[in-house]
């Protein structure tokens, strides 16, 4: 034994310092990656709220320009001399409204806006292209209610777009579009982008609207990277993407692209050094040394722990097989490994588990050799009680019968003799059922209404239930209507009697009982429903309560028997009987019958009959 724990430290002790040298490594390259992969989706989410922001003022700012659009078409439109006053649109530099088939209604230009920055209005490209311009937007409304936006700078030093959109309504009978020069002095002026980080807004052309480099000429509209060009072009509305991207005569630049529905898929780009990305790892490398040395201290303990592990197995076998002798089968040894020491336990273990099961098996066998000599006795203590009760029943139900029709005229004791008799037929229909159980005869089933058993049922322990204070509550389906079952109406009464009086001592003189039919017309089913307020049962109780003596009440205050006979009285009827119950909240039983008629695919109601 001393030898194989030698060999098992040793092969621990390699074992731990590969995984020492391996974790050291792991953990430096693993750190940079996290940290990269860190900087990158940081920096993901940093350029997504920024292009967020930056597209919405842009839109907003553009929606702005259209709406002003929209205000001179409202304004010209009740009256056709209206004159713009240029004060209020200083940011437009020429407008003109285009009915649908290309007449020009509306014409207007910045004269003194336009004097001022040297520019003549016929060097205007959207002027000077109004026709094409037209023919594109045209196209575009005819296919959605988009708008578009060009760079129109023909003077670095009075850049300019090209806005056009529709400003006629739905109630309007010719559609009608509105081009415009605007001044991007104001727009440009208000997209910044932090240092280091260049801005640029790509137009559905691809050309350039506008950009945060240092010296950014606007006349200067083509976008002179072809990798960049291409990945904008491959773009499709709504998708993003983070490209490493070497541009001619530049060091590599981390790009962020993003197309956006608005204006036929404006796209926004954010650029910045790749190198800002890597910056730092010098430092993330040292934090890794002291990571790895803590590690490293952090393995040593682990093989003390380790070595402790692979011995106390073998400790805990000797324990066990002291335990074994006195026929104890419940406890393992928990060993995870493939050694010797693994082995062994493992063979253990399967002995330990062979062993429990045989001495379950016996023990079940037993359990069943004792309940079937239980019900042999029961069964044939039942014939000779029943036997002997039911000569005495007759007496009484005979002298009952006789007493009725000689006190017909004096209806206070005939109501009296009418209670005797009927308790008395159903005494005697307990005990033929209780010969019946000891025989494993079947009970006389016929048509019987479950809402007049039910109500029947509670009537006869509803003085004895309310007046140890417990609260009745009853709801009948159909609203107490006749719904029919295949049944015997002294023993459903039988069953409910059970349930209720079981329901009664759970509650201990207090709460709820809930009495309740309930009839499901698509599946032909009937159902009961009794819940308490009580202490509610356990899962282990609740596994038991239908086996036969099986009780949770004291010596002398239940047989065990009531829930046996409950349950076989339901499976007579072609039932079943389901049981939920909560520790300290109640329980409800629920008993489940095919109402009438149900075999045949039709249940029969008292509403069906008189219908």
């Amino acid at each position: 034994m001393g030898d194989s724990l030698a060999s098992l430290r040793t092969k621990l002790i390699l074992v731990v310092a590969l995984i020492t040298i391996v974790s050291f490594v792991s953990v430096l390259v693993s750190n940079l990656r996290l940290v990269k992969a860190d900087k990158e989706e940081s920096l993901r989410q940093s350029n997504r709220q920024v292009s967020e922001l930056v597209a919405k003022f842009v839109i907003s700012q553009i929606g702005e320009y259209r709406r002003g659009l929209n205000y001179i078409y409202d304004s010209w439109s009740e009256n056709p001399e209206f004159a713009l006053q240029a004060e209020y649109f200083p940011d437009y530099a020429w407008v003109t409204i285009v009915d649908w088939t290309g007449k020009p209604v509306f014409e207007w230009e910045n004269t003194k806006a336009l004097q001022k920055s040297g520019i003549s209005s016929h060097k205007l490209l959207g002027k000077r292209n109004k026709d094409s311009l037209f023919s594109e937007v045209r196209q575009v409304l005819s296919k959605s209610d988009d708008w578009l936006f060009f760079n129109s700078t023909v003077d670095p030093l009075m850049p300019t777009f090209l806005l056009g959109s529709e400003v006629s309504s739905e109630t309007d009978d010719i559609r009608y579009v509105a081009l415009a020069e605007i001044f991007a002095d104001s727009l440009y002026k208000q997209v910044q982008s932090r240092d280091g980080q260049e801005l640029m807004l790509i137009d559905s052309h691809q050309n350039l609207l506008l950009s945060t480099r240092e010296g950014w000429d606007p006349s200067k509209i083509i976008l002179s990277d072809d990798q960049t060009l291409e990945i904008v072009k491959a773009l499709n509305v709504g998708e993003e993407r983070l490209e490493l991207i070497e541009p001619l005569q530049m060091e590599e630049q981390l790009s962020y692209m993003k197309k956006f529905k608005a204006g036929q898929g404006l796209t926004l780009i954010l650029q910045e050094p790749y190198k800002n990305l890597t910056a730092g790892h010098k430092k993330i490398q040292w934090q890794s040394g002291i990571v790895g040395l803590i590690v490293l201290i952090f393995v040593i303990n682990v093989i003390i722990f380790m070595a402790h592990r692979f011995t106390s197995p073998l400790r805990k076998l000797s324990d066990l097989m002291t335990l074994v002798g006195k026929g104890e089968f419940s406890g393992r040894v928990d060993v995870k490994s493939n050694d010797e020491v693994g082995k062994l336990a493992k063979g253990f273990n399967r002995m330990l588990h062979d062993l429990s099961e045989r001495d379950g098996e016996l023990n079940r066998a037993k359990q069943k050799l004792i309940q079937s000599e239980k019900m042999s006795a029961f069964g044939q203590m039942s014939a000779g009680i029943a036997h002997e009760v039911k000569n005495p029943l007759a007496g009484i139900l005979g002298y009952a019968q006789m007493a009725k029709k000689k006190l017909e005229d004096r209806p206070e004791v005939f109501n009296y003799m009418e209670i005797i008799e009927k308790e008395t037929t159903r005494c005697k229909e307990i005990v033929e059922n209780l010969m019946r159980f000891a025989r494993q005869e079947k009970a006389n089933l016929q048509k019987i209404d479950i809402n007049k058993a039910v109500q029947d049922s509670v009537r006869l322990v509803e003085h004895q239930i309310t007046v140890s204070g417990i609260k009745i509550v009853q709801v009948y389906a159909l609203e107490g209507k006749p719904i029919f079952v295949n049944g015997n109406m002294n023993q459903i009464q039988q069953v409910m009697l059970n349930l209720m009086l079981n329901a009664q001592h759970a509650m201990e003189s207090k709460g709820t009982l809930s009495v309740s039919t309930h009839f499901d017309e698509v599946h032909k089913q009937v159902m009961i429903m009794i819940s308490d307020t009580g202490c509610g049962m356990s899962a282990e109780v609740q596994a038991r309560i239908f086996e036969p003596f099986f009780t949770t009440k004291g010596v002398g205050k239940g047989t065990g028997l009531g829930l046996s006979v409950t349950i076989g009285i339901i499976k007579d009827h072609k039932g079943n009987i389901d049981v939920d119950s909560t520790e300290g909240k109640g329980t409800t039983f629920t008993i489940s019958l095919p109402a009438f008629g149900a075999d045949e695919g039709e249940a029969e109601t008292e509403e069906k009959k008189t219908a």
